[in-house]
This record gives structure tokens, C-alpha cells and sequence, in this order.
């Protein structure tokens, strides 16, 4: 019975430590560093330059976004477009969000 609950504490360490560097858990999502890691180099240097311009938010939104995207379901091409598109719709969310931010100190 003692060995029973220690393995399925380690299988809960190894869960938790999948979930924590970045990568897939139990069911086969992928995490951000699988990812990037299945992008090509280009790839992965214009989506982080598209990341890096989020605010810590607006990255965690993406990154659920893109942990949901099925990769099996398209070619190659259309799921680094998919990555792009939903990096891009942030960019263009805070650039609104601080426009109206702007606009708003003006106005005040």
C-alpha cells in the first residue's frame, strides 16, 4: 500500500514538473516549448518577436489560445499562420487598449 501512494505521488511530481518547464501534460496538449520546438528557426524568431511585444496578460491569453490549436488538423504552413494570427490579435488589442488609454489622459 506504501508503495502504491508513493508512486502515484512521483507520477503527480512528474505531472507537475511536465507542467511547470513548459511542456505537454497527461493528455497530450502541448505546452509553449513544444510548441516552439516544432516550429522551424524563422518561425520561431518571428513568433517571439510577436510575444515579446505582449504584456504579461495578453501573452498568457495567447499562449492558452495557441495550447489550443490542433497541429494534426493542418499542414505546417496554416498552423504557424493560426500562431501568427492569435499573437497578432493581441498586438492589435493592446495597441487599442493603449490608444484608447491615450486618448482618454487627453480628453481628461
Amino acid at each position: 500500500m506504501t508503495v502504491n501512494s508513493s508512486n502515484n505521488y512521483q507520477q503527480m511530481q512528474q505531472l507537475q514538473m511536465r507542467k511547470m518547464d513548459g511542456s505537454g501534460g497527461a493528455q497530450g496538449n502541448p505546452g509553449m516549448r513544444d510548441i516552439m520546438q516544432s516550429l522551424s528557426q524563422n518561425d520561431r524568431v518571428a513568433l517571439q518577436q510577436q510575444m515579446s511585444s505582449l504584456d504579461q496578460t495578453q501573452r498568457q491569453d495567447a499562449i492558452s489560445q495557441m495550447k489550443q490549436v490542433d497541429k494534426t488538423t493542418m499542414s505546417n504552413q496554416d498552423y504557424v499562420k493560426k500562431l501568427m494570427e492569435i499573437t497578432n490579435q493581441n498586438v492589435q488589442t493592446q495597441n487599442t487598449t493603449q490608444q484608447a488609454s491615450i486618448l482618454g489622459t487627453l480628453y481628461a
